[in-house]
């Protein structure tokens, strides 16, 4: 069963590559597409999403080019008076500077990683809301199916459906958040 899903998929997404029409015993099935990444850049909550995300990556980026210049500054310092250091001290001194190098590296790492899932948890609560606006968009035009775009290899123009999605959303969605402000 899942081998004839797999070969059924796999031919679905070789047909819809070379933008064939699918004969079904009812007729020709209309495919279109939707590049769900683009939706998510260009709707009002999408972009908003971005916004707040690049605010705590800027946030985050300050505090560690603070963080790193001062470090600079002790590594700066420690070239200087090296030389009039006595050995066991230039050597404690210079585990601590590694020490607090490391540390640096791992705040870095945290911050990328914050930011990722972030970034990645609002996208998976965003194509939810997307999916409920693809098959009102798909009823609305006729369409049978509708894909990503990410994963399709060529596609007529006018089986993007994109734009329509996107205006869809920010009426739907636009106007929820509104009732909301309002009370």
């Amino acid at each position: 069963m899942k081998i004839g899903r797999l070969v059924l998929r796999s031919s679905l997404i070789m047909v819809l590559g070379l933008g064939i029409w699918i004969p079904s015993a009812a007729g020709q099935q209309k495919i279109g597409y939707v590049s769900v990444s683009h939706v998510f850049e260009s709707t009002n909550e999408g972009k908003a999403i971005l916004k707040r995300l690049k605010s705590e990556h800027m946030t985050k980026q300050k505090e560690l080019d603070q963080r790193m210049k001062a470090f600079q500054e002790k590594a700066k310092q420690f070239q200087q008076q090296s030389a009039m250091l006595k050995d066991d001290v230039r050597k404690e001194r210079i585990q601590v500077l590694s020490k607090e190098e490391q540390q640096l590296q791992a705040l870095f790492m945290q911050y990328q990683n914050d930011i990722n899932k972030k970034k990645s948890d609002a996208l998976g609560k965003f194509e939810q809301k997307v999916m409920g606006i693809v098959q009102i968009v798909a009823k609305r035009e006729g369409l049978d199916y509708i894909l990503r775009q990410e994963v399709l290899l060529f596609g007529p123009d006018k089986m993007d459906m994109t734009n329509q999605v996107i205006r869809e959303y920010d009426k739907r969605h636009s106007a929820k958040s509104g009732k909301k402000k309002g009370k």
